[in-house]
């Protein structure tokens, strides 16, 4: 039983340490981002991509704001991909959730 409680304790302690101090939720944002920057492939970038939604669904569970430029990468990976109709979804939020975005966003998707 006391085994339990310390893995949960620490599970907890983790969990938390992912929340910045502006209570933004990066989960593992810089380990993906540095994997797939390192070493640039279809494996890292899924990973990546996959780590970007993780990180809008735990956001929203935590009621949380999605940390800035989360939703712009998502759209560019979305772009990427040719799915234009996703990618401006992404870049509207990110300009919704961000307002000092407006200027960026509006240049990205008239592109």
């Amino acid at each position: 039983m006391k085994k339990i409680i310390t893995i949960l304790s620490v599970a907890f302690i983790v969990g938390c340490a992912t929340v910045s101090q502006s209570n933004l939720y990066w989960g593992n944002y810089s380990h993906t981002l540095y994997e797939y920057k390192k070493n640039p492939n279809d494996n890292t970038k899924m990973a990546h991509q996959t780590e970007l939604q993780s990180i809008v669904e735990k956001s929203k569970q935590l009621n949380l704001r999605v940390p800035p430029g989360i939703y712009a990468e998502l759209g560019v990976f979305a772009m990427e991909s040719g799915d234009s109709k996703s990618a401006n979804q992404y870049f509207l939020l990110e300009r919704e959730t961000y307002p000092e975005s407006s200027a960026l966003m509006a240049h990205v998707i008239d592109k």
